[in-house]
C-alpha cells in the first residue's frame, strides 16, 4: 500500500501533471503513463507516503489504513484519530505544497523552471498555491532535503509498512471454494464420477438427474 501512496504523491504533483499534458490533451492510458519519467526519490519517499496518508485519511473509514502505516501514532494538533486528519484547505495545501516541492526537486527543476511549470496552471481552486509551492521549494533548497522532509513529516521516524494490505471487511462466501458445476445437495457431479454427460440442443451440458441416496 505504501507504493500506492507514493504514486499518488508523484501523480498529483504539478511537475508530473505538466509532463503529462505535454503528451495528451483529453485522455490518459497506461501506454502514455509508461512513457513519463519517474524521479528517483531516495529517502524522500517516506515523507511523500506519510504526507499522502495524512491527506487521504479524511473520514473514519480510512482508520485501518492509518493504523496499517503508522500504528497508534498520532502527532497532529487535533484530538487522536479525529477525521479528517487535515481539515482546512490551508492545512491541506501546506502539506500538498511540501509534496510538490519535493517532487520538483526530485525532477531536478531549478526555481525558474519550477515557476514556469506552476504558471501553466490556473489555480482557481486555491489561488495561493503557486506562491506557497515556490516558498516551500525555496525552503527545501535552504534547509536541505533531509531537514525539510523531517519538518513536514511528523512521522518521519516510522518506517513504511511494506507488507501487503489486509482486507478491512469480509464478504460472505469470499475465499470459500465454489461448489462444482452440476453438484446438487452436496453430491459429486456425474462428470467428476466418471459418468458421461450429454450436450443439450442449447449447447449446454446435461449431467442428468442426481441419483437418490438409499435410505439406510
Amino acid at each position: 500500500m505504501h507504493r500506492a501512496l507514493i504514486v499518488c504523491a508523484i501523480g498529483d504533483a504539478y511537475p508530473f501533471d505538466y509532463l503529462l499534458r505535454l503528451r495528451v490533451a483529453a485522455s490518459v492510458n497506461a501506454f502514455i503513463l509508461a512513457t513519463l519519467p519517474i524521479p528517483e526519490l531516495g529517502e524522500a519517499h517516506v515523507c511523500l507516503a506519510h504526507s499522502v496518508l495524512r491527506l487521504v485519511c479524511n473520514h473514519a473509514g480510512y482508520e485501518p489504513l492509518w493504523r496499517e502505516q503508522v500504528g497508534d501514532a498520532w502527532r497532529e494538533p487535533r484530538p487522536a484519530h479525529t477525521w479528517p486528519v487535515l481539515a482546512s484547505d490551508d492545512e491541506r495545501w501546506e502539506v500538498r505544497a511540501a509534496i510538490d516541492a519535493v517532487v520538483a526537486d526530485a525532477y531536478g527543476l531549478n526555481r525558474e523552471q519550477y515557476a514556469h511549470v506552476l504558471s501553466t496552471f490556473s489555480h482557481k481552486s486555491y489561488p495561493k498555491a503557486p506562491t506557497l509551492c515556490l516558498a516551500k521549494y525555496d525552503e527545501l533548497k535552504r534547509a536541505g532535503l533531509e531537514a525539510f522532509t523531517r519538518k513536514y513529516d511528523p512521522y518521519w521516524d516510522i518506517p513504511l509498512n511494506e507488507d501487503l494490505p489486509q482486507p478491512v471487511i469480509e464478504l460472505p462466501g469470499v475465499g470459500e471454494p465454489a461448489a462444482p458445476t452440476g453438484a446438487t445437495n452436496g453430491e459429486t457431479p456425474p462428470i467428476l464420477r466418471g459418468e458421461p454427460a450429454q450436450l443439450t440442443l442449447s449447447g449446454g451440458v446435461d449431467y442428468g438427474k442426481p441419483k437418490r441416496r438409499k435410505k439406510g
